[in-house]
């Protein structure tokens, strides 16, 4: 369970990271980093999306090679530093299928499993919560500020396009939900994330890197004419020799719907079962 947790966790910081609400008072990530146009292009929509303050997100998330194997399917809203999303986990081994759920709202990230997971919940319960600032500081990470300012999951998305590499070409155009976009596709340096990075965020993006599973991430980007992203596909590789394949279209920006968090009395803290497992 631990470990479907921790691939839950993963996949939905991948959605939201892939969502707005950057902090308008803090140090931007430097886009002039590279000459060629198609990097800067992307360096620039990653830029521009993270800005987006609402909005909505699809994806499909595939897991091979683990204890945790299989594809799920999620589409959910953001909205200013909350996030809700609605996984069908029928195609993922270890739930039993049927529908998760997920709220998140910085640093606390609660998740509501399928009836069919079989998990032994208290009466009354039927939240699960994880503080991942807590969570975080066990590897010796500041994750809870890492999203707060970049809206960011260390490992992917937007903040990562920051550092699209000089192999960024365009390989065409196509439509996305309806809308015409440019279709890119390169490899981004995790390295030049964290040398890029606001000054307050590099220690962090370092110790990201020392545990990481990979140095360089493979990157599809295809940006609307309106300059921002709309659609992400990634292979991110995950510890135990394991990996995940992320594909996921942002729409709707502007869309602002309420996003709220679980009632405390129907919410279990697993904070500290996971973080010490």
């Amino acid at each position: 369970m631990r470990r479907l947790l921790v691939a839950l966790l993963v996949t939905t910081s991948a959605a939201v990271s892939a969502c707005g609400g950057s902090s308008p008072t803090s140090e931007q990530f430097d886009v002039s980093t590279s000459n060629e146009p198609e990097a800067q292009a992307v360096v620039q929509a990653g830029q521009n999306t993270s800005e987006e303050q609402s909005g909505r997100v699809s994806f499909k998330a595939s897991f091979t090679g683990g204890s945790t194997s299989g594809t799920m399917t999620g589409e959910g809203a953001f909205s200013q530093r909350k996030f809700h999303l609605t996984m069908d986990v029928g195609g993922l081994s270890g739930l039993g299928g049927g529908q998760l759920e997920i709220v998140f709202a910085n640093p606390l990230f609660y998740m509501k499993l399928p009836a069919g997971s079989g998990a032994p919940l208290p009466a009354g319960k039927e939240w699960l919560k994880l503080d991942i600032g807590k969570l975080g500081k066990t590897q010796g990470l500041e994750l809870s500020q890492l999203m707060q300012l970049n809206q960011t999951d260390p490992s992917q998305a937007l903040a990562f396009l920051q550092g699209a590499g000089s192999d960024f070409r365009e390989v065409g155009t196509e439509e996305v939900r309806g809308d015409p976009t440019t279709h890119y596709r390169g490899t981004v340096d995790l390295q030049d994330v964290a040398n890029d990075a606001p000054a307050e965020l590099q220690t962090q993006y370092e110790r990201l890197l020392e545990l990481s599973e990979q140095k360089t991430v493979p990157m599809e980007v295809w940006i609307g004419d309106d300059g921002l992203v709309r659609k992400l596909a990634f292979t991110q590789a995950l510890s135990g020799g394991s990996s995940m394949r992320m594909e996921e279209e942002l729409y709707d920006f502007g869309t602002v719907e309420q996003v709220t968090t679980p009632p405390e009395d129907e919410v279990l803290d697993i904070t500290g079962l996971v973080g010490n497992s």
